[in-house]
């Protein structure tokens, strides 16, 4: 590392993690510290606002930016993107007590940044039916599926999906918050941003999937969770929809 770079790094270090002191070799005073580290936290205050426009909604301005800056004062930034920043604030909102009033929030932020990972993803080629013309019938039900970057499954015993749709421009908020959860399929086609609930079949298929289980399995979970589910047509789903990047046998 290079002196120049070396410098970069502690000054990085002293600016997200506020109670270490500045060393004088770098240069800085207290006071000039304190105004980089003003504007750092105000910028992850502000990414936090913008990846959950939802979230800052329900919970009003005020309190939105609150959260967003006892939750910056926690978790630093480890990487000079700012988009990947905020991945584990439904997390936060699940432990943090003034949050707690609304035992969905947690649940809304999580969908959220499902939201904002698929929209950022790289795109990737997604996996098509033809590429498994060579596995032999028999090998099927061990097939492990990875999911493209764009997409993500999420359960919920919440309506997250119907809250998140009625905070979207133009939609009208008409939610029953005792209807029972929503499994969530966030993913992305032609560069639009999807948010679909999901059957109990498919939401069990493609959580386990998700999850590493293999095919088989997947499929057995899926058809306990719903009597009536189409395995072929959720399985036939998952490559119309581009939804998995590889598998492994």
């Amino acid at each position: 590392m290079t002196p120049e770079a070396r410098w970069q790094a502690e000054l990085l270090e002293l600016i997200a993690h506020t109670a270490q002191q500045p060393d004088a070799a770098l240069g800085l005073r207290p006071a000039g510290l304190a105004v980089y580290r003003n504007n750092y936290r105000v910028g992850l205050i502000e990414t936090l606002k913008m990846i959950y426009p939802v979230t800052g909604q329900i919970v009003g301005e005020e309190f939105m930016t609150g959260l967003a800056r006892e939750y910056s004062k926690q978790h630093a930034s480890y990487s000079g993107n700012l988009h990947r920043y905020g991945g584990s604030f439904g997390d936060f909102l699940q432990d943090f007590p003034p949050a707690q009033t609304l035992p969905y929030l947690a649940d809304v932020a999580r969908l959220e940044w499902a939201v904002h990972r698929s929209y950022y993803a790289i795109d990737q080629t997604p996996l098509t039916a033809s590429a498994l013309t060579d596995i032999h019938p028999e090998q099927f039900g061990q097939l492990r599926f990875a999911f493209c970057d764009s997409s993500r499954a999420l359960s919920s015993r919440w309506p997250v999906v119907s809250i998140w749709q009625g905070h979207q421009p133009g939609q009208t908020l008409n939610v029953n918050l005792e209807a029972g959860g929503e499994p969530a399929l966030v993913s992305r086609h032609a560069g639009k941003v999807r948010v679909q609930a999901e059957t109990a079949g498919m939401a069990a298929l493609l959580l386990a999937l998700q999850d590493g289980q293999p095919l088989g399995e997947a499929a057995g979970q899926a058809l306990a969770a719903q009597d009536d589910f189409d395995l072929q047509a959720g399985l036939a789903r998952l490559f119309a929809d581009g939804l998995l990047s590889h598998y492994q046998l």
